[in-house]
């Protein structure tokens, strides 16, 4: 174990991981990616947790789990995901902190430490810029974009008390209501559903032109938190759904014969025209992918009071039918029936956008965290790689 002193704070390397997960589930800055089994989850980055402590004492003041990995032209980069967890208002801690950081950087010859602790914009939060400022770290910014970090910088998170049917609108309820009628089976489990799932990422890869993850990964996932983690799918039914949009083309054809006002029966031949073409393509569904079919879904972990939405897919044939909504509900549902009170969904644009839209539809608080910090080592070589990690960031 490697230990520096200086003053009256200690830095460790934590060997004692039960010790990391009690300390960080006690933070109000707690988050999935600075637990012990998220080290598990990125096994291809080299790993070690820090602790701070008051000199000769072993409680933890400070703790974080810093992930290295190689960058172009031989260089590395550290990164603290949602780290460091800390009391920020203790300057004296905080100032350690940041030089010991900046030790192990130098001492593991990466060039730079990225941290982006879960910290909301408000009044403390600019004080905290500065303080970080003057001891040498460089502000990532306000930025606006989803792409320009690595974590989301604007969230939505539900809160179990604001979550009930009563307090959602119209338009929920009835996009949800629509989706149970068509068919569904909800299943949730891990590993068992980690093939259909991985199908469900790559037509939405497909659908946005972005580059997700694979069925190996959300595995790694599942495997590294076996009692905390779940797949809720949904699978529809196309069979008994074609049966029924079959009957109601059948009733739309008598009703047209017996209309005899010009303006309802064009509006009638219209919607009978949809509906023959929806028959056609569940048909077609049938044909491709059976009769029973995964539709939506989301990868999902609980961990003491809080809920993670990983990951949600959906296949574009079945969009129709929101089975998005139901598979968003059930997770929700599924993740507070486990405990959690909160349940982070993820990533959402600053101002409007397709995330945003959808996500606002389940009644969630929009966050807005500070964003990203950076502990050059080298100042001098610091701008010539930070332009080199962006290039290399802007290619994915």
């Amino acid at each position: 174990m490697n230990e520096y002193t200086s003053r009256e704070f200690e830095f460790k390397s934590i060997v004692d991981l039960k010790k990391v997960e009690n300390f960080i589930l006690k933070s109000p800055l707690f988050d999935i990616l600075q637990t012990p089994s998220w080290r598990n989850v990125k096994d291809e980055w080299k790993s070690e947790f820090l602790g701070f402590t008051e000199k000769g004492e072993t409680e933890l003041l400070a703790s974080c789990l810093v992930l290295t990995r190689s960058l172009p032209l031989g260089f590395k980069m550290c990164y603290i995901p949602r780290g460091i967890i800390m009391d920020y208002s203790d300057d004296e801690l905080l100032s350690f902190v940041v030089l010991k950081l900046k030790e192990y950087g130098k001492k593991e010859k990466a060039l730079f430490i990225k941290f982006d602790p879960l910290i909301e914009e408000n009044s403390e939060e600019k004080r905290l810029i500065e303080k970080l400022t003057l001891l040498g770290v460089a502000y990532g910014g306000r930025t606006k974009e989803i792409h320009e970090t690595i974590q989301f910088r604007y969230d939505a998170t539900i809160y179990k008390d604001d979550y009930s049917y009563e307090k959602l609108s119209k338009k929920f309820n009835s996009r949800l209501n629509k989706a149970k009628k068509a068919f569904p089976e909800i299943k949730i489990g891990q590993e068992e559903y980690s093939e259909d799932f991985a199908r469900l990422m790559t037509l939405t890869e497909t659908r946005k032109v972005i580059n997700l993850r694979d069925k190996a990964y959300f595995e790694k996932i599942l495997a590294a938190f076996p009692k905390n983690s779940a797949i809720v799918i949904v699978y529809t039914n196309v069979k008994e759904l074609l049966d029924e949009v079959k009957t109601e083309t059948l009733k739309l054809s008598k009703r047209i014969k017996d209309i005899s006002n010009e303006k309802k029966k064009v509006l009638l031949e219209h919607q009978l025209l949809e509906k023959k073409a929806e028959v056609n393509d569940l048909e077609q569904i049938i044909k491709t992918s059976g009769e029973i079919v995964p539709s939506a879904g989301n990868l999902i972990i609980y961990y003491g009071e809080k809920s993670y939405n990983l990951y949600a897919g959906m296949d574009d044939a079945f969009k129709k039918y929101y089975v998005s909504y139901l598979s968003w509900d059930e997770s929700i549902k599924y993740s507070f029936l486990k405990g959690a009170l909160m349940h982070d969904m993820g990533g959402v644009e600053a101002d409007s956008g397709g995330l945003r839209s959808f996500k606002k539809m389940f009644n969630p608080s929009f966050k807005e965290y500070v964003g990203e910090f950076d502990i050059p080592t080298n100042r001098l070589l610091y701008p010539l790689i930070k332009r080199l990690y962006k290039m290399r960031k802007d290619k994915k």
